[in-house]
């Protein structure tokens, strides 16, 4: 897949157990994939203590983003994720149960501006390297914020960890409105762009912008119930759509999530039967 297709650990922590979540990341390592994507949001920290687990005796084989500006404060030290799986899953289907649809699908209304400083990402940056059990990432990424959120001592930072190797390559984690607002200037320093991809046309504007950057899409399979295709087998369709995405992006990476083994399996070998044809 030469790296190409990468999973997204946004909802690792709403399985059952730390055993179900390993074996998933475990079976998406078997079956090819070599990027894998978290945040300190992702399950307040404990997304990363997961993948922390799985990176043990494969750092060396993957790649990894992780982000800050959101999700700093948490702290996964208190409680152990084998305990707090059982019990986040438990509250979840307690929600799912008895609260109205509207009140249990909450989300973000937005995210105004905040002060990145220095202090911000280096608390962030070690607690990440601690979840993780890592001394580098591959791809740090601002999440859901602009580079104008950052002072100057925060910037000299981060390129500072690039320098020294702790960080590989750097980027911005945002959703595609806010990626469309920034100018030549804003992603001057930056080496990746990541956002929604659920449908290719709509990140033509981006790629044609900054064709010099490298772009990450994600999502792409977020509105897979509602898309139609032609020719393409029920179980082939997640997997078709990826290709889809990866032809339109080739440069990239294309990240998808699922809590499902079956699901995960059908996505991959769907995306390596039609990687390899012309899928538009």
């Amino acid at each position: 897949m030469d790296n190409i297709l990468g999973f997204g650990g946004a909802t690792l922590t709403n399985l059952k157990s730390l055993k179900e979540s390993l074996q998933l990341l475990d079976l998406a390592f078997e079956y090819g994939i070599r990027h894998y994507d978290t945040a300190p949001l992702y399950g307040q920290g404990y997304s990363e203590v997961i993948y922390g687990k799985f990176l043990k005796n494969k750092r060396d084989k993957v790649t990894v983003t992780t982000k800050f500006g959101l999700g700093e404060n948490n702290d996964t030290d208190k409680i152990p994720v084998n305990l707090i799986l059982p019990l986040n899953y438990l509250v979840k289907s307690l929600k799912k149960r008895f609260l109205k649809p509207n009140e249990n699908d909450a989300s973000f209304a937005g995210f105004p501006y905040r002060k990145i400083d220095k202090h911000v990402i280096q608390m962030s940056f070690e607690k990440s390297l601690k979840r993780l059990n890592t001394d580098y990432i591959d791809y740090y990424l601002l999440h859901e914020a602009s580079p104008s959120y950052l002072t100057e001592e925060a910037i000299s930072f981060l390129m500072s960890l690039k320098n020294e190797g702790r960080v590989r390559q750097i980027g911005i984690g945002s959703n595609i409105s806010d990626i469309k607002k920034l100018s030549e200037t804003d992603v001057l320093l930056w080496d990746i762009l990541q956002y929604e991809s659920d449908v290719p046309d709509n990140t033509n504007e981006i790629l044609l912008k900054f064709p010099k950057k490298i772009h990450f899409h994600h999502s792409r399979l977020k509105n897979i119930k509602h898309e139609k295709v032609k020719d393409v087998a029920s179980e082939d369709k997640g997997g078709f759509l990826l290709a889809q995405a990866a032809r339109h992006n080739p440069n990239g990476k294309i990240i998808f999530s699922t809590r499902s083994q079956n699901t995960l399996k059908k996505n991959v070998e769907g995306f390596l039967k039609y990687n390899s044809l012309q899928v538009s």
